[in-house]
């Protein structure tokens, strides 16, 4: 097992290896490859490692910058974490784990962050912190290491990476692009990832289990579905305003 820097070379087993380690994982966002993608894209990864194992990669771990509402600066976020699933149970992770934290340290790093269960990661050094929250994620999962004593009181922000849409979110955004009506449109509230959105707040909830979109909002996430949809609502509005083009769209022209 050798624990070493990422080359330009490992990109594409880095891709494949994040791909296949989250499939199916609880906390999986199904938008962990693009994430390392576009931390390496904006040379924000302060730290990216592969495990290799017989010369094939086979695990990789990613730190990040992170700032924090009370100005405390120097602290990072660990993850993505990954490792092939067929090489999982061989302490493949620790050791990702332990020396990416070791490098932190001498980078002389204040404390990191991470979301992920609280049995594992404790060894570690991480624990729940109540006046350390992130936005969006349960306190439970959010988790910190201080390498200094004091822990920061303040909310986490991460790398704009992060701020990633799932593929079923992106469908469900779509699909209510394609259906837009200046009212709203019905969707299945129950949704996870309608939920989700919601959540976001890229979609408002209207009275009837109707919802509108909020293109300023998915800007935060995807600027093309932004532009896609704020050209739709755009559109509905001329239309709705227009009494001969309301009929011809209502086929009644």
């Amino acid at each position: 097992m050798i624990i070493r820097s990422e080359k330009p070379s490992d990109i594409e087993a880095i891709a494949e290896v994040t791909k296949a380690a989250f499939e199916g994982h609880p906390l999986r966002q199904q938008t962990e490859p693009a994430i390392i993608y576009d931390l390496r894209t904006d040379a924000a990864l302060t730290i990216s490692l592969v495990c290799e194992v017989d010369g094939r990669v086979v695990g990789h771990i990613a730190f990040s910058s992170v700032t924090i509402s009370d100005g405390t600066p120097n602290w990072h976020g660990l993850g993505p974490i990954s490792v092939l699933p067929e090489y999982q149970g061989n302490r493949i992770g620790t050791a990702l784990v332990t020396n990416g934290l070791s490098l932190l340290k001498s980078m002389s790093s204040k404390g990191c962050v991470l979301v992920g269960t609280l049995s594992y990661f404790n060894r570690f050094g991480f624990w729940n912190h109540s006046q350390l929250i992130h936005e969006g994620t349960p306190q439970e999962v959010f988790l910190a290491n201080s390498f200094v004593e004091k822990v920061p009181n303040g909310t986490v922000a991460y790398h704009q990476a992060f701020n990633q849409l799932s593929m079923i979110e992106k469908d469900a955004i779509a699909d209510v692009i394609i259906d837009y009506a200046i009212a709203g449109i019905k969707v299945d509230l129950a949704d996870p990832a309608i939920e989700s959105l919601l959540e976001k707040e890229i979609l408002t909830e209207m009275p009837d289990g109707k919802v509108m979109i909020r293109p300023s909002l998915i800007a935060k996430y995807d600027s093309y579905l932004a532009q896609i949809s704020q050209f739709r609502a755009t559109e509905m509005s001329r239309v709705h305003k227009n009494p001969i083009l309301a009929a011809i769209k209502h086929g009644n022209g």
